[in-house]
């Protein structure tokens, strides 16, 4: 079977980079298996960070895999060993990418409570990085983007994207310099995994 039937939806094009949906880059059964297995194998942790000299757990499960070490929100991800499942599904992201991937962060949102807020993937380790491949596993979810510029604009000025089971969205960039996203909460009960390849200097 061929994994890769649908072709690429253009969400984002220009010089301030690309972004392309793909909801069917995963059969819904091979889909399943990789979130059943990634789902039990994965250590999950539910780090803290610091905002305003208090210190909260971030709305979601995290894991981070790869050579490296990586920073973000003021959080250390100290790198675990990719799993033969990772790998598998890191050889089919690469394979529809033409790219190369040394790293991986995965996110659990266990229900529509657990949330991402507005950022960009635009740390210092990733400066070199010119595609991140986001799949994903489990309950579909609203994905938005917006233009940094835009940090007050209404509503209109958001690009909204609802996320598959099974679906593979590639930012191209350089999206991170001047784009933002944001996975907002949901009144959802089931639970959404997020694989996010990444090449990390």
């Amino acid at each position: 079977m061929d994994l890769f039937e649908q072709g690429p939806k253009i969400i984002i094009d220009g010089n301030y980079g690309m972004v392309e949906y793909i909801e069917d880059f995963l059969p819904v059964s091979i889909a399943d298996t990789f979130f059943e297995a990634i789902n039990s194998e994965t250590p999950w942790e539910r780090p803290y960070m610091k905002f305003f000299d208090k210190t909260f757990p971030i709305p979601r499960d995290t894991a981070w895999y790869g050579e490296k070490s990586y920073i973000y929100s003021g959080i250390k991800n100290k790198p675990n060993k990719m799993t033969n499942t990772l790998n598998e599904l890191r050889k089919l992201v690469q394979e529809r990418c033409s790219y190369d991937f040394n790293s991986l962060l995965i996110n659990r949102y266990r229900n529509g409570k657990d949330k991402v807020g507005w950022h960009a993937d635009d740390e210092p380790e990733l400066e070199n990085c010119k595609i991140i491949a986001s799949v994903s596993l489990g309950e579909g979810r609203d994905f938005r983007l917006r233009k940094k510029e835009n940090h007050r604009t209404s509503e209109d000025k958001v690009e909204k994207i609802f996320l598959e089971h099974g679906s593979l969205l590639i930012m191209h960039a350089p999206l991170q310099k001047f784009w933002e996203h944001e996975v907002p909460k949901r009144a959802i009960n089931n639970t959404r995994l997020n694989l996010t390849f990444r090449n990390v200097d």
